[in-house]
Protein backbone atom coordinates (compact mmCIF):
# COMPACT_ATOMS: atom_id res chain seq x y z
CA UNK A 1 0.00 0.00 0.00
CA UNK A 2 1.39 3.63 -1.16
CA UNK A 3 1.28 6.14 2.01
CA UNK A 4 -0.15 8.71 2.22
CA UNK A 5 0.44 12.28 1.53
CA UNK A 6 -0.21 15.18 3.19
CA UNK A 7 -2.34 16.63 -0.13
CA UNK A 8 -3.79 13.11 -0.07
CA UNK A 9 -4.86 12.98 3.17
CA UNK A 10 -6.21 17.10 3.07
CA UNK A 11 -8.43 15.99 -0.29
CA UNK A 12 -9.78 13.10 1.34
CA UNK A 13 -10.93 14.72 4.50
CA UNK A 14 -12.05 17.67 2.71
CA UNK A 15 -14.56 15.37 0.45
CA UNK A 16 -16.22 13.96 3.52
CA UNK A 17 -16.78 17.15 5.34
CA UNK A 18 -20.61 17.62 5.84
CA UNK A 19 -23.52 18.60 7.96
CA UNK A 20 -24.12 15.11 8.57
CA UNK A 21 -20.46 14.45 10.16
CA UNK A 22 -19.75 17.71 11.94
CA UNK A 23 -19.66 17.90 15.57
CA UNK A 24 -23.22 18.38 16.92
CA UNK A 25 -22.15 21.21 19.25
CA UNK A 26 -21.42 23.50 16.12
CA UNK A 27 -24.04 22.03 13.59
CA UNK A 28 -26.10 25.29 14.22
CA UNK A 29 -23.12 26.79 12.69
CA UNK A 30 -22.12 24.43 9.98
CA UNK A 31 -22.14 26.37 6.40
CA UNK A 32 -21.89 24.63 3.08
CA UNK A 33 -19.60 27.19 2.68
CA UNK A 34 -17.16 26.61 5.33
CA UNK A 35 -17.11 22.77 5.24
CA UNK A 36 -14.69 22.40 8.32
CA UNK A 37 -16.42 23.91 10.70
CA UNK A 38 -17.09 20.98 13.42
CA UNK A 39 -14.48 18.71 12.13
CA UNK A 40 -11.56 20.07 13.78
CA UNK A 41 -11.23 17.58 16.16
CA UNK A 42 -12.08 14.38 14.47
CA UNK A 43 -9.02 15.80 11.52
CA UNK A 44 -6.80 16.46 14.23
CA UNK A 45 -6.91 12.85 15.22
CA UNK A 46 -6.83 10.95 11.99
CA UNK A 47 -3.57 13.60 11.24
CA UNK A 48 -2.38 12.66 14.38
CA UNK A 49 -3.11 8.61 13.36
CA UNK A 50 -1.22 9.63 10.05
CA UNK A 51 1.54 11.46 11.02
CA UNK A 52 1.99 11.52 14.26
CA UNK A 53 3.22 14.41 16.36
CA UNK A 54 1.16 16.20 19.06
CA UNK A 55 -2.52 17.31 19.15
CA UNK A 56 -2.68 21.21 20.00
CA UNK A 57 -5.96 22.76 21.74
CA UNK A 58 -7.28 26.05 22.16
CA UNK A 59 -10.05 27.64 23.37
CA UNK A 60 -11.86 29.87 21.00
CA UNK A 61 -13.63 32.90 21.96
CA UNK A 62 -15.93 35.37 19.96
CA UNK A 63 -16.91 38.79 21.30
CA UNK A 64 -14.56 38.14 24.70
CA UNK A 65 -17.09 35.06 25.30
CA UNK A 66 -15.90 31.23 25.26
CA UNK A 67 -17.50 29.36 21.97
CA UNK A 68 -15.49 26.47 22.17
CA UNK A 69 -12.22 24.65 21.44
CA UNK A 70 -10.05 24.66 18.16
CA UNK A 71 -7.81 21.20 17.80
CA UNK A 72 -4.99 21.27 15.19
CA UNK A 73 -1.35 19.09 14.91
CA UNK A 74 2.05 19.75 15.78
CA UNK A 75 4.09 17.66 13.62
CA UNK A 76 7.11 15.90 15.03
CA UNK A 77 9.28 18.41 12.78
CA UNK A 78 7.83 21.42 15.00
CA UNK A 79 5.44 22.66 11.81
CA UNK A 80 1.67 23.45 13.03
CA UNK A 81 -0.40 21.93 11.02
CA UNK A 82 -4.38 23.28 10.91
CA UNK A 83 -6.71 21.24 8.35
CA UNK A 84 -9.81 23.40 9.19
CA UNK A 85 -7.90 26.69 9.66
CA UNK A 86 -10.94 28.03 7.86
Amino acid sequence: MTPWTLLDLDRALRACWAADTCSPDDLADWRPDNPARGHCDLTALVVHDVFGGDLVVGEVHLAGSPRGFHWWNRLSSGVELDLTRE
